[in-house]
């Protein structure tokens, strides 16, 4: 049996795709059944190319089979062909200008020896673009147990993990919850993120460094307001849905509601700095503006008047006396975690 599927995006990656491809490569274990399963995106370089040289001259034991698209359908697109194909008990996401850091597999492994009923070993990640650790918060590994609203919550509050590639993922759980990558969104991570960790009772959160993001080129001022647009589409998706997954304020959920509420508040924050930056198009500011009155009415209709005038008043002179503790540390949190997502965007 198959035990682990690494699924690789590649797309216009052929000065990249060859370190990619050792990195992969690197992970060999006598003792443990690999496949790697390259979806390339109708590449117009020599991607394939390089590819195909490197696979062809390749002689382990992990085998390797290579699909590409007829046209190019963007990323989520790409990764939804390689879970198809994927026969794997587990599941890795890998991009075609990243790297597996040494050892990554070897670390899931002695992971989930350990802890054997893990539905996700999330890893640490390396942002070569920004020269440091993506979560530097967790100091040792962290088991995480519950059902729905108790791990996103965890998710939320603690440790935003809002990425596919750092993740080995049980692929039974995402074909038995029809969980895939939104298609009509470039970047669909964090919708896919909040969606899978709603159905899982148990995930491992380790410090170890197991991916390496690779330098990251915005482009020009059009391509980058490209990739702009794309985060929006992804923020105003990814509020729309935990709108409609919003908890109910009890007082004795350890905070789970401030917490969820904040998120979206803190997305659609970060999103209207962009839209003052960038060119975004009305029907996207029209779009972020509807949810941002959805959100503020639920918050009311669920009797939370602080938090409600806190989101009704937030860019106003008033907003000032809002500025509880609790909300401004949420906000630092989240303000590190945007900065990055908009590196990390567009991928």
């Amino acid at each position: 049996m198959t035990y682990i599927t690494i699924i690789l995006s590649a797309y216009n990656h052929e000065t990249t795709i060859g370190a990619c491809l050792e990195s992969i490569i690197a992970q060999e274990n006598a003792d443990l059944k690999m496949e790697c399963v390259i979806v390339d995106d109708c590449s117009s370089d020599d991607t394939l190319a390089v590819i195909r040289r490197k696979v062809g001259s390749y002689k382990g034991n992990i085998e390797f089979r290579i699909f590409r698209h007829q046209s190019h359908h963007g990323l989520s697109r790409t990764r939804n062909t390689g879970l198809e194909r994927a026969l794997g008990y587990y599941v890795i996401f890998v991009n075609g200008a990243d790297q597996l850091r040494e050892g990554c597999v070897d670390t899931y492994m002695v992971n989930l020896m350990r802890h054997w009923d893990a539905d996700i070993i999330v890893g640490n990640t390396f942002l070569a673009a920004m020269n440091r650790n993506l979560f530097r918060q967790l100091s040792g590994t962290k088991a995480l147990r519950g059902r729905g609203a108790v791990i996103a919550h965890e998710m939320i509050k603690h440790h935003l993990y809002l990425y596919a590639n750092n993740k080995l993922v049980r692929r039974e759980l995402l074909i038995a919850n029809q969980i895939s990558f939104d298609e009509h969104m470039d970047y669909g991570d964090m919708q896919w993120a909040f969606a899978l960790f709603a159905t899982v009772s148990s995930v491992v959160l380790l410090p170890d460094i197991t991916y390496e993001y690779g330098q990251v080129d915005l482009g020009g001022i059009g391509q980058a307001e490209r990739k702009v647009n794309t985060l929006l589409n992804s923020y105003l998706a990814t509020c729309e849905h935990l709108l409609d997954t919003a908890p109910r304020p009890e007082g004795d959920d350890g905070g789970y509601y401030l917490s969820h509420q904040l998120f979206i508040d803190a997305l659609l924050t970060h999103s209207d700095r962009l839209t003052v930056e960038y060119n975004v198009n009305s029907q996207m500011k029209r779009g972020l503006s509807a949810v941002r009155s959805r959100l503020q009415s639920q918050t009311k209709n669920d009797g939370q008047k602080m938090l409600y005038l806190f989101f009704k008043q937030e860019g106003s002179l008033l907003s000032g006396l809002f500025k509880n503790p609790v909300f401004k540390r949420y906000r630092q949190t989240i303000d590190e975690m945007v900065s990055i997502l908009a590196v990390l965007v567009g991928r």
